[in-house]
């Protein structure tokens, strides 16, 4: 009696069930990597955008300018906080690269989407016309201070007829990673030394 070359039920089952444990084990091993790569790569982004803020907020401070018009003033915060977070405004009058003239910015925090925002608009253009706006990432807290001449650091600058340059500006931001501070020397009105 010849037999015919093949498989036995049994055999299938077998190899079925090694190939199951097998994948089993590797997902076992694989998965949290998987897990812990993604992390990684929420963090790497977050970091990115914390570093693209610190990068356009030096620009944005580099630039500081005055102008004649004196209804409009080179810096204004305002301050807000509830708690441990800070949702302070900063308004800055600045000469950005791709602008023919000043640009007012205006940076907040959107509670409703968490989310820093940054918003310019030509110093002198119309209110119908629209603020560019772009998204600097998730933030939890945005908190902005001013060294007087006097060198004390204030939380609200709005200035009066008479605008007196503040000698730095510490900006702090913390996300869900953590807390970021950033101090800019504004030199521009400061007479040297």
């Amino acid at each position: 009696m010849k037999r015919e070359a093949g498989f036995t039920l049994i055999e299938v089952l077998m190899s079925m069930a090694l190939f199951a444990l097998l994948i089993s084990v590797v997902y076992g091993a694989l998965g949290p990597a998987g897990e812990g790569f993604l992390q990684l790569k929420e963090t790497r982004d977050r970091l990115e955008k914390s570093h693209w803020l610190g990068r356009q907020l030096r620009l944005d401070m580099s630039y500081v300018s005055a102008t004649e018009d004196a209804e409009i003033k080179p810096i204004r915060i305002s301050h807000d906080s509830r708690g441990d977070a800070v949702f302070d405004e900063l308004w800055v009058l600045s000469r950005e690269s791709n602008q023919a003239s000043l640009t007012y910015i205006h940076y907040f925090l959107d509670e409703e989407k968490g989310k820093l925002i940054r918003e310019s608009r030509m110093a002198w253009a119309r209110t119908s016309v629209d603020a560019l706006q772009w998204d600097m990432g998730e933030a939890e807290s945005f908190d902005v201070e001013l060294l007087t001449q006097s060198g004390q650091w204030v939380q609200r600058w709005e200035p009066g007829k008479n605008f007196k340059w503040p000698k730095a500006m510490k900006i702090k931001y913390r996300d869900a990673s953590g807390e970021r501070t950033w101090d800019f020397p504004l030199f521009i009105g400061q007479k040297p030394q």
